[in-house]
């Protein structure tokens, strides 16, 4: 029987209904004669709350220490998931830890990366005829200490077992359930992609948009995984592929909200912390940058980073100035910007991001810049 990876979000986990959901998903996958391996994610917003206890124990939390709280998200996960289909009865679920079927990784705390995943213990489960269900997110060093793979590391759990098993595809099973030219909560105009190039998606994660994990999307363009981008309720996906688009010129606009710029002698103060750095940007020679946390920064200006992403990492002169003119209609005048990399990036008072989004999403779809 062939093997499906199924990773799930921790979104679709965050109560039992959506829990249920999952498990009958992954019941209709193994009724279709397949074998399903399921990962997952920590039930809703899970890992922010650890997170943010930690913080108010300690400004510096051990990071060994962060890894063993973080770790517990996914373990409540895999556990309820595996109650859920045993209860149905027709078949047998069992849910594993990272470190119990063998994700091998480096010693980098809340970092680390996947070297090696033996998946016997898998193996054994689907000879079987049983269902497993893996703690996404964790593994175990090469210093048999508990380790996490960084924010969004369940798909790089997904995709790295995807590898090591050999499965027909993997899919990631989010609540948005497709990729589309922005997010179609915030823009209902929103296009879907049916198909989307490594090259653009890994760009659109960069930017910030959450679909896939950065390093998840590289480890399969590296491996040449069957990748599609699905949800629990709906046939439209979408579907992962080496081939270079070429739908317009805009593949989509992306908004990463909760930043902060600072500008002058705060940057010196600064840039030694490199944890907190999101990225540098220059606009006639003066220097910014933005950080995810402006902990200690005076005079941090809370900012969104908006990101046009062209199609296979190009972008073109028309996509600059359409943006520009349109921010300038509607009387929003971004703090700076750039074009690198396949994408124009600009900087909008947060108080203006979503705005900015629409303005810049429905002028490149009226310019047929964006095609469905």
């Amino acid at each position: 029987m062939p093997i499906i990876i199924q990773k799930f979000g921790g979104k679709l986990l965050e109560n039992p209904d959506q829990i249920r959901r999952a498990a009958d998903y992954i019941i209709r996958t193994k009724d279709s004669g397949e074998n399903p391996v399921a990962v997952v994610s920590a039930p809703g917003q899970t890992t922010d709350l650890f997170t943010e206890i930690a913080r108010q124990i300690t400004d510096n939390p051990d990071e060994r220490e962060m890894d063993m709280l973080l770790s517990v998200g996914e373990r409540v996960a895999m556990s309820l998931l595996a109650m859920a289909i045993n209860t149905d009865g027709r078949y047998h679920a069992v849910s594993f830890t990272g470190s119990q079927v063998g994700i091998i990784t480096d010693t980098n705390h809340t970092d680390a990366h996947i070297i090696e995943v033996k998946c016997l213990r898998i193996r054994e489960t689907l000879e079987k005829g049983d269902i497993p269900i893996i703690g996404g997110f964790q593994g175990v060093s090469t210093d048999k200490e508990i380790t996490t793979l960084g924010r969004g590391g369940s798909d790089a759990t997904a995709v790295a077992l995807a590898t090591a098993l050999g499965a027909v595809r993997c899919e990631l099973v989010k609540e948005s359930g497709a990729v589309y030219s922005a997010d179609p909560e915030l823009v209902p105009e929103a296009v879907y992609h049916s198909e989307i190039d490594y090259n653009t998606l890994e760009t659109l994660t960069s930017a910030g948009a959450q679909i896939v994990q950065p390093r998840a999307s590289s480890l399969g363009r590296q491996h040449d995984v069957p990748l599609t981008i699905t949800s629990v309720e709906s046939s439209r996906g979408t579907l992962v592929t080496d081939r270079n688009m070429e739908v317009g010129s805009v593949a989509a606009v992306v908004i990463d909200e909760n930043l902060s710029l600072i500008t002058g002698d705060t940057v010196d103060a600064v840039t030694n912390d490199q944890s907190y750095i999101r990225f540098a940007i220059n606009d006639n020679n003066a220097k910014y940058i933005v950080l995810t946390n402006s902990i200690g920064c005076d005079n941090a200006l809370p900012v969104t980073l908006l990101t046009i992403v062209g199609w296979g990492g190009n972008i073109n002169s028309k996509v600059v100035k359409t943006s520009l003119n349109a921010l300038s209609i509607a009387g929003i005048s971004p703090i700076a910007w750039s074009v690198s990399g396949g994408a124009f990036s600009l900087l909008i008072d947060s108080d203006e991001g979503r705005d900015a989004l629409k303005v810049v999403h429905n002028a490149c779809l009226k310019n047929e810049l964006i095609k469905s």
